[in-house]
């Protein structure tokens, strides 16, 4: 896409193109390189010694970081980033050799992390490489390569591929408390991409954080309105009934989640729930079971420690706080709750 094409559909989707670059802009620097790398046979073939390139160390270094979104020039230039960089250098050099490569989010399990006191939805993007008469295409990721069928796959245009790196810019500051700037991002990132649910999740988050409660009700409508079933939405808008003192408002959100595809902290907010109603076995049961989807985090030991201390077992409560210490050794509430509990 030329500089001109681009800017104009950056700008008819009311975004100033100074604060989107086009994701897959290329240098003639990497277009040598794509030549070196993916010199001459089949387009499978050229891209297997494309992505073998980035990722053997010999040829080029391109090392994991996961709060860095680059664009393809910059990810190119600083040889780092995440999924969405790695996606974004693979594409933009593969597409250079005439190869068209396409982006695609990959439809799982949510995947959320706790940023501060809020919980922030990541989307996982990947290149695909479609199979000519065939619903089947190739993945190409930061991890691995395989087969997948094309159900399992939500396919970008560009300018979703730029609404994505808006969102996780947004997401960086709302992990470190800047929310009027994740604010900004976020709202890019939507005009870039309206018709990507979670987006609204990690905006909705924001204006909560902002102080802008309607705000926060509203981006999380707007974005059920694209995607009705999106689980980080749901989980986001019933954290928020419940922080409002709307159990059955709540309720209802989580109901019409889709506990196949939900984080674990989609049943953090189920334990809370029913915390609050007095159900301390059910809170534990559903904190046990969010445990149980992601061992690493210490987020729901956490959760059954309180409940277990406020429900007077403080051997339990130890054990759980240590468990979630084990987790996360920089907890400061970990360490206060295995202290109080000795």
């Amino acid at each position: 896409m030329s500089p001109e094409r681009w800017n104009a559909g950056v700008t008819r989707r009311g975004v100033d193109p100074a604060e989107a670059p086009n994701p897959m802009e290329t240098t003639p620097a990497m277009r040598a390189a794509a030549r070196e790398f993916g010199s001459a046979g089949s387009d499978e073939g050229r891209l297997e010694r494309l992505r073998t390139a980035l990722l053997d160390g010999r040829d080029f270094t391109f090392e994991y970081e996961r709060t860095s979104t680059f664009s393809a020039s910059d990810a190119f230039e600083n040889r780092r980033g995440n999924c969405v960089s790695f996606t974004n250098l693979l594409i933009a050099l593969a597409r250079s050799l005439g190869i068209q490569l396409q982006a695609a989010l990959v439809s799982t399990r949510g995947i959320s992390e706790r940023e501060g006191d809020v919980i922030v939805t990541y989307n996982h993007m990947v290149a695909v490489y479609p199979h000519a008469g065939s619903s089947d295409v190739k993945v190409y990721d930061f991890y691995r390569m395989a087969e997948e069928r094309g159900p399992r796959l939500t396919l970008l245009d560009d300018f979703s591929v730029a609404a994505i790196r808006a969102s996780n810019d947004g997401v960086v500051h709302l992990g470190r408390g800047e929310y009027a700037e994740a604010e900004h991002d976020l709202e890019i990132a939507v005009k870039l991409g309206p018709q990507l649910g979670s987006l609204y999740a990690n905006l909705g988050l924001a204006k909560w954080r902002n102080g802008d409660v309607a705000g926060a009700f509203a981006a999380f409508r707007r974005g059920l309105e694209v995607e009705p079933r999106c689980s980080p939405l749901l989980q986001n808008l019933a954290a928020l009934y419940l922080d409002q003192h709307r159990p059955a408002e709540a309720r209802a959100a989580l109901a019409a989640l889709d506990m196949h595809r939900a984080s674990p902290y989609v049943l953090i907010v189920r334990g809370d729930l029913a915390l609050r109603e007095g159900n301390v076995k059910g809170a534990i049961r559903n904190y046990r079971q969010a445990a149980s989807l992601d061992s690493k985090i210490a987020d729901p030991w956490l959760a059954i420690a309180r409940a277990e201390l406020a429900r007077g077992h403080r051997g339990a409560a130890h054990k759980a706080a240590r468990k979630a210490l084990k987790r996360d050794p920089s907890s400061p509430e970990a360490r206060t709750l295995a202290a109080a509990t000795q």
